[in-house]
């Protein structure tokens, strides 16, 4: 159930602080619970505020960025120190960040933007106050955000008009040095980053004058005068940084699952994880729902999946993604065994239950690009165990069949 938030501008409080997001935005969806408090680990730590997708985050209060980046089931993650209270403000689920660590931020200036990347259901912000951190992640005590602070009713936000329609690849037009990165739509704001001469930046909106763009891990504003569209945003998506399960795993070994996914249209869904020796039926399956550029694996997908439950076998690992427009990238796909697998006749990639001339002229012919195998087949290919089928098998099945 939504509820309105009319009461917050009641609220007796210890300062007075701006409501951190648009002020068209005045819904909770969940609240503040005290009980976290006091050892109930599944209570609300904050107050969840339903926002579109993008919507601008505000800072609460003067202070100082001490983080903002991934932090598992928060997803993207800022946390501002606020020394004259002594709390921490921290903003989640957000679908990118433009404050960084160290910046001297404002109340009112933007930090961030909506989304629903880590453990969410749907675009929103997740705001809250303590007054620890444990780990780099808000820990006891927690403060209720309606009752610490009063908010004022009388603010309005500078309403962003910016359109989708001039989203694109731009470059840098008539730049001889850099082009300034700032955290909002004037020369006015502070600087992010910048833009060397000549690079590729990524649109997702803009006015005709200022626009909102992705470069080199920053997200912020720049003047429209510099910058020259290249052509339309296309699908596009690939994963650095992943673990993957390779060769023979003990039985009940413990797997930790990572690697950042990045796309050039925002991702809607994740999924994959353990499969059987098909590549088809699941075993250990996760999946998630999100609304961003990127996706960290080793968050909640990686404690969805245990790897210590399988039984003895061969397997096929896979990791699948789509995005906005529909497009889907299998990322992974590899085979990987857990113990012994005594159902597998080794090299028998025909499955007649025997290992002959036929096995490997087929491995032959994969070999030299002339033909695919099925995960299974693939799997039996795979004489040596290493999760790649080469030929060094095919040195194996000689040996077998001789």
């Amino acid at each position: 159930m939504t509820l309105p938030v009319c009461n917050i501008f009641d609220a007796q409080a210890y300062d007075s602080a701006l409501w951190p997001v648009d002020s068209q935005y005045k819904d909770i969806t969940t609240y503040f619970d005290e009980s976290r408090n006091y050892g109930n680990t599944s209570a609300h730590n904050a107050i969840d505020i339903p926002a579109d997708y993008g919507a601008n985050i505000y800072s609460a209060y003067d202070g100082v960025c001490i983080s903002a980046d991934w932090k598992d089931a928060y997803g993207y993650l800022i946390i501002i120190w606020h020394e004259d209270l002594g709390v921490y403000t921290f903003y989640s689920h957000c679908s990118s960040v433009s404050a960084y660590s160290g910046q001297a931020v404002k109340q009112g200036d933007i930090i961030g933007y909506v989304g629903s990347t880590g453990f969410s259901d749907g675009n929103h912000l997740h705001f809250g106050i303590c007054d620890t951190l444990l780990g780099g992640f808000p820990s006891e005590m927690y403060y209720n955000p309606l009752t610490y602070f009063s908010y004022n009713a009388e603010h309005t936000f500078e309403e962003c008009n910016c359109s989708t329609n001039y989203s694109g690849l731009y470059t840098t037009h008539g730049v001889d040095t850099y082009l300034n990165i700032r955290n909002d739509h004037n020369t006015n704001s502070a600087i992010l980053g910048e833009i060397p001469p000549d690079a590729d930046i990524r649109v997702t909106k803009a006015d005709g004058e200022w626009a909102h763009v992705e470069y080199n891990g920053i997200t912020g504003f720049c003047s429209m005068e510099f910058l020259e569209k290249k052509g339309e945003i296309t699908s596009g998506m690939s994963i650095s940084n992943a673990n993957v399960p390779r060769g023979t795993l003990e039985t009940g070994a413990v797997f930790s699952i990572s690697g950042t996914i990045k796309s050039d249209l925002p991702i809607k869904k994740v999924w994959g994880g353990v499969y059987e020796n098909d590549g088809a039926t699941p075993i250990l399956i996760a999946e998630d729902s999100i609304n961003s550029l990127t996706y960290d694996l080793s968050g909640e997908f990686d404690r969805h999946i245990r790897f210590n439950d399988l039984t003895d076998g061969s397997y096929v690992y896979k990791i699948e993604a789509e995005d906005e427009s529909g497009q889907k990238f299998t990322l992974i796909s590899s085979i990987f065994y857990v113990g012994e697998d005594k159902d597998i006749v080794t090299g028998d990639i025909n499955s007649d239950g025997v290992v002959n001339i036929a096995d490997m002229v087929l491995l032959q012919q994969y070999l030299l690009g002339k033909t695919s195998l099925s995960a299974t087949q693939y799997t039996y290919a795979d004489i040596n165990r290493d999760s790649v089928v080469d030929v060094f098998d095919m040195v194996e099945i000689r040996k077998i069949y001789n």
